[in-house]
């Protein structure tokens, strides 16, 4: 018998939603759900997904991002429709330019280092940046500030996952996540259907276990070096 030579399956938000109304006993096999319960699902998966960003989701949604400097401007807005046009960053990993065909890396610091720095205008290449993360945009704080012959900075960075605005959108993710995404949502919605404590508890041990192995797989793999600070 020959394979379908595909590996291409997606879902929607409708089809992981009924799958979750399923397994807390809301809707029976082949019955559709009310718009109601698709229209509550769908705001439990948005708050849902919304909130995975805190487990860092390394792989699939950090991006680069390219800006010009300007000389004499240590800070930049970075959203959509600020000075650097682009979705705002939720955290940054990596910053560089390029002095001709040389990468040269900035160092990421904290607010506390950044606060730490002596004179902030004093002018130069960048060599470290601080990003602040706002709720609607983040600012990129470069230090030496630049000057003369400006780089462009490219940035890298974690960003948003993507909303569910129809039942018919596909999922933001890699398809390793569908089925963690449906047990998820349904132990989400367990208690607004009156699951009993004990299914509950199997149910959200369940989506553990799957939300656990996705989460171990999305971890990029490397090697890790440790470097002492021999700063002063």
């Amino acid at each position: 018998m020959a394979t379908s030579g595909t590996t291409t399956y997606t879902t929607t938000a409708a089809a992981i939603i009924k799958g979750a109304l399923r397994l807390v006993g809301a809707i029976s096999h082949g019955e559709e759900p009310t718009t109601a319960q698709q229209s509550e699902a769908l705001e439990a998966l948005n708050m849902m997904t919304k909130g995975l960003a805190v487990k860092g989701l390394p792989l699939w949604r950090i991006s680069n991002t390219q800006f010009n400097t300007v000389a004499g401007v240590a800070t930049y807005n970075i959203g959509t429709g600020q000075t650097v046009n682009a979705d705002k960053p939720l955290k940054m990993y990596q910053a560089f330019y390029s002095q001709g065909t040389t990468d040269v890396p900035l160092r990421i610091i904290t607010r506390d280092e950044y606060e730490r720095l002596g004179n902030k205008t004093s002018q130069g290449n960048p060599a470290q940046m601080y990003y602040e993360p706002l709720r609607d945009y983040g600012v990129i704080h470069l230090f030496p500030v630049p000057y003369g012959t400006t780089p462009a900075i490219t940035v890298i960075g974690q960003h948003h996952i993507e909303d569910f605005t129809l039942t018919t959108n596909t999922p933001d993710f890699p398809q390793e996540w569908f089925e963690a995404l449906k047990y998820s949502l349904a132990a989400r919605l367990a208690g607004e259907y009156g699951l009993n404590m004990l299914a509950r508890s199997m149910l959200i041990r369940e989506a553990d276990r799957y939300m656990d192995e996705v989460l171990a797989f999305t971890q990029e793999e490397g090697s890790m070096y440790f470097v002492a600070d021999r700063r002063l």
